[in-house]
């Protein structure tokens, strides 16, 4: 928009897209799936002394929740693949893929990239704004050695069913860490 009507004029397409129906389901399906965690999170935060400035409970957190947004994301990442659409005579993504490798053979295994860090970067393009709101998030580092790790995964498993959402494993895996960190 910027482009064609120039910069300064407060240019900017407002709510959502009417063009791209597919991705906003896709997107709608998914904050449905992810809200639980956000929930969870805040809960921690409020009720559980979560504090993401402290390393173990960050640690801990990735820990827990890791494997369990991956197995839901992985899920939810099937089941998408696997319903029709109906623009598409109610085909799934999967069979539409697989009949286009028909049709047209398999393409773009042998296509290069001469710089991947610089793949989709369109050095002709307008100059994109210095965004100043993002948003750091350094990710925890492993703060236990191996023969620490070891007996963390020992002691809690991070996939346990322990029908709380994995807050009370989360809170057995912050203990048992500052337990580990206390005794080395």
């Amino acid at each position: 928009m910027e482009g064609y009507r120039g910069s300064n004029r407060g240019s900017f397409i407002a709510g959502r897209s009417v063009h791209n129906q597919c991705i906003e389901r896709l997107w709608l399906d998914l904050k449905r799936v992810i809200k639980i965690y956000i929930i969870i999170f805040h809960y921690l935060e409020e009720n559980c002394g979560l504090d993401i400035e402290n390393e173990v409970y960050l640690y801990c957190l990735h820990y827990v929740y890791l494997p369990r947004l991956n197995n839901i994301l992985k899920l939810f990442s099937d089941a998408w693949n696997s319903h029709s659409l109906r623009t598409e005579h109610n085909l799934i993504p999967i069979q539409l893929f697989t009949k286009g490798m028909m049709q047209y053979g398999i393409r773009g295994l042998e296509d290069s990239v001469i710089n991947p860090t610089e793949y989709g970067i369109d050095w002709n393009g307008p100059i994109p704004s210095v965004e100043s709101d993002t948003v750091i998030v350094n990710e925890p580092g492993n703060i236990l050695d191996n023969d620490q790790y070891t007996n963390l995964i020992s002691r809690v498993n991070p996939l346990q069913i322990d029908n709380c959402y994995g807050i009370n494993v989360y809170l057995e895996c912050v203990s048992v860490v500052a337990e580990i960190l206390r005794n080395s």
